[in-house]
């Protein structure tokens, strides 16, 4: 990177932070109608417009200063319905090029987090103002692998459905973690750009979600090379290909998640072989 785009980086880091605590501290002012039953449903319909808001200015800070550059197809979700969004993960960018196509004219964007994180000032706010699905991650001493398992689906699917009642997209990164070669290599698999997804989660959250009428969103993320999110900050990336596939989600059983899956994680690969 050199010496402007490092520049770029600290100006747009410094600025999104700005953004996303000036929206925080109006949330916090407007938090006690979330309490009452008579200004609660307002309160939902402002909060959402205030997250649009913010994706909205980070957006502009992205194009305009750090100066990166992504490209997508437009996308329109129904907004009164929850949808489940899956994405490939390669950077803590993800997270902006997600709200980005997903938030900015459709639902605001969920993230399962964990219970820890409501402690956590800014953060503990927004998980409350929007309702973001709270993991209480809790297992038994002794508890084998099998169990935990168990426990984690039942927790999923316990924050997935808090959804039917206030609908957005949920987020899930079904590899787990950010790819890297080293990883890669680590876990095996037949991908050479992916990691081995985990159905586990999706298929708790096929079977909370399938009332509600809404899609599952697949998102591939392509960047033509490998790069932090400084880097991505600085317009240093270089320019990230989104593709994306809709399909409802009734259509897919809760016991056939994981070849449902790893068929989509077979056609991203191959997806991103063409891109790059």
């Amino acid at each position: 990177m050199t010496a402007r785009q490092h520049l770029r980086a600290a100006i747009c880091l410094a600025a999104i932070t700005l953004n996303l605590t000036f929206w925080a501290l109006l949330l916090l002012v407007l938090l006690p109608a979330k309490a009452a039953p008579r200004t609660r449903a307002w309160f939902r319909r402002v909060a959402a417009r205030i997250y649009r808001a913010a994706v909205r200015v980070d957006n502009v800070l992205l194009r305009r200063v750090s100066r990166a550059v992504w490209r997508a197809r437009e996308l329109s979700l129904d907004a009164t319905r929850p949808h489940i969004v899956l994405s490939n993960h390669r950077s803590w960018a993800d997270i902006f090029l997600v709200q980005s196509l997903i938030a900015t004219r459709g639902p605001i964007v969920t993230f399962l987090s964990k219970r820890e994180l409501l402690y956590v000032p800014i953060f503990g706010l927004i998980i409350l103002a929007f309702d973001f699905p709270v993991l209480r991650r809790r297992t038994r001493r002794g508890a084998d692998a099998a169990s935990r398992r168990d426990g984690d689906r039942r927790r999923v699917a316990d924050a997935a459905a808090a959804l039917l009642d206030s609908p957005a997209a949920i987020l899930s990164f079904a590899e787990g973690t950010r790819f890297t070669v080293a990883k890669r290599e680590a876990l095996g698999g037949p991908y050479r750009r992916l990691l081995p997804p985990r159905a586990g989660g999706l298929a708790a959250m096929i079977e909370a979600l399938a009332p509600g009428g809404g899609s599952i969103v697949d998102l591939t993320l392509a960047y033509p090379r490998p790069s932090t999110f400084w880097e991505f900050l600085g317009g240093a990336a270089g320019s990230v290909e989104v593709a994306w596939e809709t399909t409802p989600i009734a259509t897919v059983k809760p016991d056939e998640a994981a070849s449902w899956l790893n068929d989509r994680w077979r056609r991203k690969e191959e997806s991103l072989d063409r891109s790059l």
